[in-house]
C-alpha cells in the first residue's frame, strides 16, 4: 500500500509490503506541497496522487523506479482526488468546476479531459467496480423526482451512485440521512457472488464502517439528467471588494497604535513602607509589527522596571529593550509566617543591582535557520548589606577560587548566535529532527568595562523509533573567562536526573544526556474523562561544572592512594589558622580503575503523564561515579552522618523524584 506521511520538515511517499509490514520505498515530495489521495496503478510501476504547487491543486504522477514527479493535469482548477482505471490508461479525479466538485476522467497517452459529472450538486472520492462502472459518493438526489423541503433545507447529504462509463446510466444505491462516503470495493462473501462495497457512516452517534451488497439501485437516472457541458464559471466569493487606487498609500509606521488587551494591575504597601504589585501594558499597530511593552513588578524578593520597542516589519527582526532591576537575598532564615507578616527588605543580607540596555537582531537564514545579533551595556553591583560580612566573603572567594564570584562594575557585551530547528513535534515532545544553538559574547576591557568572553554550545538530535518512541540525545558546553565571566547553572529536571535543581554552578560546565522515550498506554479512561496516557524513559546523564580556578579533572584512570575525610573535629587554633573546624582523614585506601572525579553521572527509568495539559514525571535514579573504592572514600563523611556503613551505598541509594516540565 502507499500512504503520506511526515518526513522530517516536509511530505514523503511511503510504499509498504502489507505482509511483512516493511516501508520498501521512503520517497520525499519536495516539489509539491501537501500530497494527498495516492493510489496505484494496476501495473505497479506508478502512484498518481494530489498536491499542491504555489496553492494550485493538480493530479501528479510519480515514477516509482526513478522518482521522477509529473503534473498529469496542470490546469488552473482544484484537482484532486485521483484514481486510476482497472487498464491503467485513464485516471478519474475530481475537480472543481463552477462551485461544485464533479469527476473529470484523464487519458493518461493523449491527456484529453473529458467532464464526467453535471449539476450543482458536490461528488466526492470513487473506485473502479469494473472496467466500466465507477462507484462514488454524491450529494444528488432523484432528478426526476420534487426535492422535499427538508432535503432542501438540509442538503450536502452524501450518498453512494455508480456511474457506467458507456451509456452514462447514474444509480443510487443509498438514502442515508447521516451521510455515506469514502467507498471501497470489497470482494464477495461466502453467501454470493455480488462485489459488496465498503463505507464509513454516521449511526447512533459515532462514525463506523459498513458493507452493502452490490445489487439492484434505489433509483435510476442518466448523466445528462443533470445537465451537460458548460462554460466553467470561476469561483464567485460571496462578499467582493473593489480597491479604489486613489487611497492605495503606504501604512505609516506608528499608524494606528491601540493598546493590546487589557492589563493586569496591582499595587500593595506593607508596613515598612515597601511597594508591591505589578503590571504590563503593551501598544501595538493594527498588523502588529511594532510593539512598545512598558512592565513593572515589585514583589519581596526582586523589582524590575522594564521598557521594549519590538519591529517585526521586515525580515531582519529586532528589539531595543532597557531593564532596571534590584534582587534581594534573605539568606536561608527567610521564611514566611503569619506573626511575621512579610519580610522587609530591610532585613535583605544582599543585594543585586542591574542597570542597562541592549539591542537584538534576528535574521533567518532560510526555515530552519537564522542569526542572532545583540549588543548592550550594564552595570552590576552585587554586596552584602554588612561590610564585615562583605570583606570576609571577599577573602574566601579569593582563597577558595582565586577570584571574587561577586559582580561590581560595567560592561559591554557584543554576541552572536546561531540556531538550526528542525525538529518535529508531537503532542508528547519531539519525536524527530535536530536543534543547533552555538553562540560567542565578548566584551572588550577598555575604558573601565569590565572583560568577558563567553562560548556557549547545545546540541539535541531526536530518532524516531517505531510510531511513538524516540531515542533523544543532548550535549551542552559552555566556558567563560575574563574579568567578569559569567555562569551556568544546571541540574535536576531533564538537564541532571536525580541531582538537586540547579545543583551545578560554574564558570565552566557541560553536561550529557542520552533518553529512551516509549508509550506504555496511549490514554487512560477513568470516571472524569479520558485522561493523557503514561510513557516511560530510560535515562543516562553525565556532566560538571567548575568556578574558574578551580580544578578541572573530569575522570582519571590511575592507580592512586587516598586518605578519605571520615568527619571532622573543633580546631583550636582557630585563631591562628581561621579555621573552626580541621577534618578528620581515616588509613589510606588503594584506589584504580576508572572513576569521575569532578564529574557526576546518573542512570534510571521514569514514568511520564499529563495533568491539567502540564507533564507530570516520577523518576528513580542511580547516582554513579563508575568506582565503588573510589565512592566509598569521596562520600564517607555523608556515609556515616546518615548511618551507611559505605560511601556507596549511601552515594547510589535509589532517589525518586517528582517535578512538572517538558523533556529537552
Amino acid at each position: 500500500m502507499a500512504y503520506i506521511l511526515r518526513h522530517g520538515k516536509g511530505k514523503a511517499l511511503a510504499v509498504q509490503n502489507i505482509v511483512t509490514r516493511e516501508i520498501e520505498r521512503l520517497i520525499d515530495l519536495e516539489v509539491v506541497d501537501e500530497p494527498e489521495s495516492p493510489d496505484f496503478s494496476p501495473d505497479g510501476r506508478t502512484v498518481v496522487f494530489a498536491a499542491l504547487n504555489r496553492a494550485v491543486g493538480d493530479i501528479y504522477e510519480i515514477d516509482l523506479e526513478t522518482e521522477e514527479i509529473t503534473n498529469l493535469t496542470n490546469s488552473a482548477l482544484a484537482d484532486y482526488a485521483p484514481f486510476y482505471s482497472p487498464d491503467g490508461r485513464s485516471v478519474v479525479y475530481l475537480a472543481r468546476v463552477s462551485g461544485n466538485n464533479k469527476l473529470f476522467r484523464l487519458d493518461r497517452e493523449t491527456g484529453q479531459r473529458r467532464q464526467l459529472t453535471f449539476g450543482t450538486h458536490d461528488e466526492a472520492g470513487g473506485q473502479f467496480i469494473d472496467e466500466r462502472t465507477i462507484v462514488f459518493a454524491s450529494t444528488a438526489v432523484d432528478p426526476t423526482q420534487p426535492i422535499d423541503p427538508d432535503t432542501a433545507r438540509d442538503g450536502e447529504i452524501f450518498n453512494l451512485w455508480t456511474l457506467d462509463l458507456e451509456n452514462g446510466a447514474l444509480h443510487q444505491l443509498t438514502d442515508n440521512a447521516t451521510g455515506v462516503v469514502n467507498p471501497v470495493v470489497l470482494s464477495p462473501d461466502e453467501e454470493s457472488d455480488l462485489p459488496r462495497i465498503g463505507f464509513i457512516t454516521y449511526f447512533r452517534a459515532e462514525y463506523g464502517l459498513y458493507t452493502i451488497e452490490y445489487d439492484e439501485p434505489l433509483y435510476t437516472a442518466d448523466a445528462t439528467d443533470f445537465g451537460g457541458p458548460g462554460p466553467l464559471i470561476d469561483f464567485q466569493a460571496p462578499l467582493t471588494h473593489t480597491l479604489n487606487p486613489a487611497n492605495s498609500r503606504r501604512k505609516g509606521r506608528f499608524e494606528n497604535m491601540y493598546m493590546q488587551g487589557r492589563p493586569n494591575f496591582g499595587v500593595g504597601l506593607t508596613n515598612s513602607g515597601d511597594v508591591l504589585g505589578g503590571t504590563m501594558i503593551s501598544f501595538a499597530d493594527v498588523l502588529g509589527d511594532q510593539v512598545f511593552n512598558i512592565q513593572a513588578y515589585s514583589i519581596q524578593t526582586y523589582r524590575t522596571y522594564g521598557a521594549s520597542y519590538v519591529n517585526l516589519a521586515g525580515r531582519l527582526q529586532y528589539a531595543l529593550q532597557g531593564i532596571s532591576s534590584e534582587q534581594y537575598f534573605y539568606g536561608l532564615g527567610a521564611y514566611f509566617a503569619p506573626s511575621l507578616a512579610f519580610l522587609s527588605r530591610d532585613d535583605a543580607i544582599a543585594t543585586r543591582r542591574s542597570n542597562g540596555g541592549s539591542a537584538i537582531g534576528i535574521y533567518p537564514l532560510d526555515r530552519f535557520r537564522r542569526v542572532e545579533f545583540s549588543a548592550g551595556v550594564y552595570n552590576f553591583n552585587e554586596t552584602f548589606a554588612n561590610e564585615a560580612l562583605q570583606a570576609q566573603s571577599d577573602a574566601f572567594q579569593q582563597q577558595q577560587f582565586g577570584t571574587t564570584l561577586f559582580r561590581d562594575g560595567s560592561f559591554m557585551p557584543f554576541g552572536t548566535r546561531f540556531f538550526q530547528e528542525t525538529t518535529v513535534f508531537r503532542e508528547y515532545g519531539p519525536v524527530a529532527g535536530n536543534t543547533v544553538m552555538a553562540g560567542y559574547e565578548y566584551a572588550p576591557g577598555f575604558g573601565g568595562f569590565l572583560s568577558r568572553q563567553t562560548v556557549d554550545l547545545d546540541a539535541r538530535y531526536y530518532l524516531r523509533v517505531a510510531e511513538n518512541g524516540v531515542l533523544a540525545f543532548r550535549g551542552r558546553a559552555f566556558n567563560s573567562w575574563g574579568d567578569f565571566p559569567d555562569f551556568i547553572f544546571f541540574g535536576g529536571q531533564s538537564e541532571m536526573r536525580g541531582y538537586d535543581y540547579l545543583h551545578f554552578l560554574g564558570h565552566k560546565a557541560f553536561f550529557g544526556n542520552v533518553e529512551l522515550r516509549f508509550p506504555l498506554v496511549e490514554a487512560m479512561a477513568t470516571p472524569i474523562g479520558i485522561l493523557g496516557g503514561i510513557r516511560g524513559t530510560f535515562f543516562f546523564n553525565i556532566g560538571a561544572a567548575a568556578i574558574a580556578g578551580q580544578p578541572w579533572n573530569l575522570w582519571s584512570t590511575g592507580d592512586e592512594w587516598v586518605r578519605p575525610i571520615t568527619g571532622y573535629r573543633a580546631n583550636y587554633l582557630a585563631n591562628v589558622e581561621g579555621q573552626a573546624s580541621e577534618p578528620v582523614f581515616g588509613l589510606p585506601v588503594p584506589i584504580s580503575g576508572f572513576r569521575l572525579n569532578n564529574a557526576r553521572a546518573s542512570y534510571g527509568f521514569g514514568l511520564t503523564t499529563f495533568a491539567i495539559g502540564f507533564p507530570v514525571h516520577i523518576d528513580w535514579t542511580w547516582p554513579t561515579l563508575f568506582n565503588r573504592e573510589w565512592e566509598d572514600t569521596v562520600f564517607a563523611t555523608e556515609a556515616q552522618c546518615a548511618g551507611f556503613l559505605r560511601g556507596s551505598d549511601y552515594f547510589r541509594k535509589v532517589r525518586m523524584s517528582i517535578w512538572i516540565g517538558y523533556d529537552f
